[in-house]
């Protein structure tokens, strides 16, 4: 059970910025392409770069304060 540090919340926590996930399966399919056509994706190191941003970006903040959850 998650409980907020600051106002003691115990409801589940809001995802901020969840709307990076589907973004960055969508980055995902470029070099995918270029791999099942035998070509060696040059767009493979962003998309991991872009991934890594994403989750550090996808924040859990509580729902009634709005105070970032660790």
């Amino acid at each position: 059970m998650h409980k907020c540090a600051y106002c003691g919340n115990t409801q589940p926590p809001v995802l901020k910025n969840i709307w990076l996930i589907p973004a960055t399966l969508l980055v995902w399919l470029v070099p995918i392409a270029f791999l099942s056509h035998g070509y060696w994706p040059f767009f493979l190191l962003p998309a991991i770069a872009l991934t890594v941003w994403s989750l550090i970006a996808v924040k859990r903040e509580c729902g009634r304060c709005g105070r970032r959850l660790m």
